[in-house]
C-alpha cells in the first residue's frame, strides 16, 4: 500500500468503480432516477461498477434506499441523508459528504474510480485532490470521472476548459432525441415524463394533460404545416410561457428540451422528424393539425363564487383558491387571509385575528402548500414564495 504526501494511504485499485450522485443538483426525483439509470445501463468502463452512493434529503433516505436496492441488487448501495437546517437548500452539505466519502473509499480500497454525478463546479477541488493522490501513488491515470447532465445548470467556464475530456461524461446527447440512424418509429403512448418546471400561472392546461403535452399542442396550433426548427418553437414558448426555464435558455439548450421532453408528445400527435442530424428539423403534418382540431383549452381555475361558498370548504380547496387569487409571487399569511375573506367571508379563518390566523395557516394550509411546491422565502417577517409550478399544482386542487 502506498501513501500520498499527506500520509493518506491510497489502496491498490479494487475491481469496482463507484458512483456518487448529488441528487439535489438535479431537477427532481424523476430526473435523478433517469440519470442514474442511464449511467448504470451505459457505463463506459473499463472497470465494472461496484457501488452507487446517493445523497438525498434526510427525510427521503428510506424511499431512496428501497428504490436503489430493488433496482440495482448487484451493486453496493449507500444512501446518505443531507440534513437541512433551514428552508433553503443546504448546498455545501452534499458536497462535503460526497468529497469525504469519495476520498475515504479510495483510501480504503472500496473504490477504484470515483464518478461524481453533478454539475456543481465546486467538485473541482475533489478532482485536484484525487489527481494529487494518484500522482503520489504512481498511478498512470487519475481515477476520476465527472458526469454532467442536462437541465441541471452548467459547469463554470474554467471547469469546462480545464477538465480533460477523458475525465468528462456529458449525458446531454444520450438523453436527447433518438439517434440519427434510427428508423422512424411508430407513434407510441407518451412515456412517464421527466417533469420540467410547470408552466406560468394562467396557462390553460387540463388536469389530464402534462405540461409537455400542453406545449406540444400549442406548437401544433401556432406553427404552419411544414418544417420547423427549435428556434421557431422557442419563440412560441417564450411568448406563451415567458417564465418557463426553456424559454430563457439558448437555442441549443431549448433544442435538447424539445427533443427529449416535448418530442414524444409531438410524435404522438403526428409531427415527424425528417432531419435527425444537428440541427434537427421537425414537420407539422395535416394529421397533427387534425389531431387537435377539436381540442380546446380549459380556462384557468377561478376562485369559487359567493353562491358556491356557502358550505365550509376543505383545506385543499382553500389552498387552491389562495393560489388562484394571490397575484404576487411573494405573499404573507395576511394576503392568504384576505383571499379567504373574499371567497368565504363567513369562514372562521376569515374573521379571526391575524395572530390566530397565522397559527391556523401553519397547521391547515402550509403543509398542503409546501407539499405542492410553495417555499418559505423569508423567516422574519415571514414571507412565502408561490412559484409557477406550485401555483399550477395548487389551482388544480380546486
Amino acid at each position: 500500500m502506498r501513501s500520498d504526501t499527506n500520509g493518506n494511504h491510497l489502496a491498490a485499485p479494487s475491481p469496482g468503480a463507484a458512483i456518487y450522485v448529488d441528487t439535489e443538483n438535479l431537477r427532481d426525483s424523476d430526473h435523478a432516477q433517469n440519470i442514474v439509470a442511464e449511467i448504470i445501463a451505459n457505463w463506459p468502463g473499463p472497470l465494472p461498477l461496484g457501488s452507487v452512493s446517493l445523497y438525498v434529503r434526510a427525510d427521503k433516505i428510506a424511499v431512496w434506499e428501497m428504490w436503489a436496492e430493488s433496482s440495482y441488487p448487484d451493486l453496493r448501495v449507500r444512501v446518505r441523508g443531507v440534513q437541512h437546517f433551514s428552508n433553503h437548500k443546504a448546498k455545501n452539505s452534499a458536497d462535503l459528504a460526497i468529497t469525504a466519502d469519495a476520498v475515504a473509499d479510495l483510501v480504503t480500497g472500496q473504490a477504484a474510480t470515483v464518478a461524481v454525478v453533478s454539475n456543481d463546479s465546486d467538485f473541482g477541488a475533489l478532482f485536484v485532490k484525487i489527481k494529487e493522490m494518484a500522482h503520489t501513488a504512481g498511478l498512470e491515470r487519475t481515477p476520476f470521472l465527472w458526469i454532467t447532465s442536462p437541465d441541471a445548470g452548467a459547469l463554470s467556464p474554467e471547469m469546462e476548459r480545464f477538465i480533460p475530456d477523458a475525465m468528462r461524461w456529458d449525458l446531454s446527447a444520450a438523453l436527447a432525441a433518438p439517434a440519427a440512424d434510427a428508423a422512424q418509429p411508430e407513434p407510441q403512448p407518451l412515456p412517464k415524463p421527466v417533469k420540467p418546471a410547470a408552466l406560468a400561472p394562467g396557462s390553460a392546461v387540463s388536469k389530464s394533460d402534462t405540461d409537455n403535452e400542453a406545449i406540444a399542442e400549442e406548437l401544433i396550433r401556432q406553427l404552419p404545416i411544414g418544417r420547423f426548427k427549435a428556434a421557431d418553437a422557442q419563440k412560441i414558448v417564450k411568448k406563451r410561457w415567458s417564465k418557463h426555464p426553456a424559454a430563457s435558455g439558448d437555442t441549443a439548450q431549448f433544442g435538447q428540451f424539445l427533443g427529449k421532453e416535448v418530442w414524444p408528445a409531438l410524435q404522438k400527435r403526428g409531427v415527424t422528424m425528417p432531419g435527425r442530424s444537428s440541427p434537427r428539423t421537425y414537420e407539422v403534418t395535416q394529421a397533427a393539425k387534425d389531431s387537435i382540431a377539436k381540442s380546446k383549452p380549459k380556462p384557468p381555475t377561478q376562485p369559487p363564487s359567493r353562491e358556491q361558498s356557502d358550505a365550509e370548504p376543505t383545506p385543499a380547496r382553500i389552498a387552491a383558491t389562495v393560489a388562484a387569487t394571490i397575484t404576487d409571487d411573494l405573499f404573507s399569511a395576511t394576503a392568504a387571509q384576505a383571499a379567504i375573506k373574499s371567497a368565504w367571508p363567513q369562514h372562521p379563518a376569515a374573521k379571526t385575528t391575524p395572530q390566530r390566523f397565522g397559527l391556523w395557516f401553519s397547521e391547515q394550509l402550509w403543509p398542503i402548500m409546501e407539499r405542492h411546491g410553495v417555499v418559505l422565502a423569508k423567516e422574519k417577517p415571514r414571507r412565502y414564495e408561490m412559484t409557477p409550478d406550485a401555483r399550477h399544482r395548487l389551482t388544480e386542487l380546486g
